[in-house]
């Protein structure tokens, strides 16, 4: 086989976020994948703490979470994280507290909230990923645990973009979402899930060569475009797509069965 590792994105790839389905045909494709003897990994924007709805279904060789930031093998063991600076943190609370945003932060294997609970609360129900999700009134969990990912809520799109262009080693994504506000993601400027995936790329001894890579969002573009295979879903935007190889159907219509089976045929 030319290929040896493939990555998924969980949400809108592997996983139908608003519904929290994993299709049948997609395990079926996981399963054959596995049994021609490719590593499987998950590579996505969630942390540990919030794949169980995906974890009781499948078992991956490697974790890509926070969007690189923290990085697993097969056995839950570190072997790569990238925290934001506890500086950056800091400025990010009273960044909140002073403008009255929703944040949460994502650690190795939980996830505070830390202000305007009920829609940090909302958004997190409507992704399906309210487990291990605490509400940490103090907030002080970051004096004692390093925190990967930031989730910001808000309407006013200048504020981040302020905050941003004042701490360099910072970067953010914009989540649209039909919840209060826009949710942009913050995270280490470094952190990336290409930069993710070369941790274990290093670690198995294998290049970019060897990989092939699902997705469907603008936080997926480096793996795709860096993959020697990066299949974009159906439902990616245009823009997705014009850093893919090639496209599948959507995650509702057994985009990943369709592209594994064309896969393995060609493979073989």
């Amino acid at each position: 086989m030319k290929h040896k590792i493939v990555f998924f994105d969980m949400d809108g790839t592997l996983f139908q976020t608003t519904d929290g389905i994993i299709q049948d045909s997609t395990l079926a494709a996981i399963d054959r994948l596995k049994n021609q003897g490719y590593l499987v990994a998950a590579a996505t924007g969630r942390g540990l703490n919030m794949l169980k709805p995906i974890l009781d279904r499948v078992t991956f060789d490697y974790y890509v979470l926070i969007n690189g930031g923290y990085v697993l093998d097969g056995d839950f063991n570190e072997i790569g994280a990238g925290p934001i600076a506890r500086s950056d943190i800091q400025d990010l609370v009273e960044l909140a507290g002073n403008n009255d945003l929703g944040l949460l932060f994502h650690f190795g294997d939980s996830s505070y909230i830390y202000n305007n609970f009920y829609p940090i609360y909302d958004f997190m129900k409507y992704t399906n990923s309210l487990d291990g999700v605490f509400y940490d009134q103090t907030q002080s969990f970051h004096h004692r645990h390093d925190p990967y990912q930031a989730i910001v809520l808000t309407r006013d799109s200048g504020i981040i973009s302020d905050f941003i262009e004042s701490h360099p080693d910072l970067r953010m994504d914009l989540i649209n979402v039909r919840t209060n506000g826009f949710a942009y993601d913050l995270f280490h400027a470094g952190n990336d899930k290409a930069s993710g995936i070369e941790t274990v790329l290093e670690r198995e001894g294998l290049s970019w060569d060897d990989v092939i890579a699902f997705g469907d969002s603008t936080n997926d573009i480096r793996m795709l475009e860096k993959a020697d295979l990066g299949i974009a879903m159906g439902s990616a935007s245009d823009f997705v797509k014009s850093f893919a190889n090639r496209t599948t159907t959507s995650v509702y219509a057994n985009g990943i069965f369709n592209a594994v089976k064309d896969i393995l045929a060609e493979e073989e």
